[in-house]
């Protein structure tokens, strides 16, 4: 996830349950620890359609939401819009990653402001008619 190390105030996750993702590995924990701990501390924004993977198979993440739970926003979408089957990552509202298919690694990735901008609208939607995770639900996942 080169994209973590890009940005610098926010990540907009979307993904089916990051059964796939590096997420939780040591460099990527390291890369989000610097992003939640600078001067101006990033944000995040995680939409999963299953949340039951997260805590099976990223502790790291886990701890992370732990130390940094005020910065960091997990969501689960409903079933009823879990048909989509494409994944994303926005930084800064710039950079994007997006997979065509849960199941597929190939993707794009570019630096595109336009491009990444309908992303951010197709993800904000998802987002309102998500339902929040709260922190105690999150280390039950």
């Amino acid at each position: 996830m080169t994209l973590i190390g890009l940005a610098e105030h926010t990540l907009k996750i979307c993904e089916n349950d990051l059964a796939e993702s590096d997420l939780g590995s040591l460099r990527n924990q390291q890369g989000l620890w610097a992003f939640f701990s600078q001067a101006s501390p990033g944000r995040m924004q995680l939409l999963l359609a299953n949340t039951g993977v997260l805590a099976q198979r990223h502790p790291r993440f886990i701890q992370l939401c732990d130390r940094f739970g005020h910065l960091i926003e997990i969501r689960q979408i409903p079933d009823y819009l879990s048909h989509a089957r494409q994944g994303w990552i926005i930084g800064d509202d710039e950079h994007y990653l997006i997979r065509h298919h849960y199941d597929w690694q190939r993707g794009e990735s570019g630096c595109n402001s336009k491009y990444a901008s309908q992303l951010k609208q197709q993800f904000a939607t998802l987002w309102e008619q998500s339902t929040p995770c709260s922190s105690s639900q999150r280390l039950d996942l």
